[in-house]
């Protein structure tokens, strides 16, 4: 069966140091990058709802996985 990479195959990388600021979802099976978001994109995505400040990892993958930007695996990868 095909499906989406599942939450529990992604990772978040996060930075935040004083006015820059960086958010991003890898695949843990490749350390390849999802989606990121960097400095005034990581404020906009938060104030227009598509990241949760209190779940940036949840968050970030529904965004992702809304927008298709999820890898499609094989079931029997899991």
């Amino acid at each position: 069966m095909i499906i989406p990479l599942p939450l529990e195959q992604t990772s978040l990388n996060t930075w935040f140091e004083r006015d820059r600021a960086h958010v991003e979802l890898i695949d843990t099976r490749t350390d390849e990058t999802i989606i990121e978001w960097w400095d005034e994109a990581v404020s906009e995505a938060i104030e227009d709802g598509f990241l949760n400040s209190r779940n940036l990892h949840g968050s970030a993958y529904d965004y992702a996985a809304s927008v298709g930007l999820l890898p499609i695996i094989e079931s029997e990868e899991l």
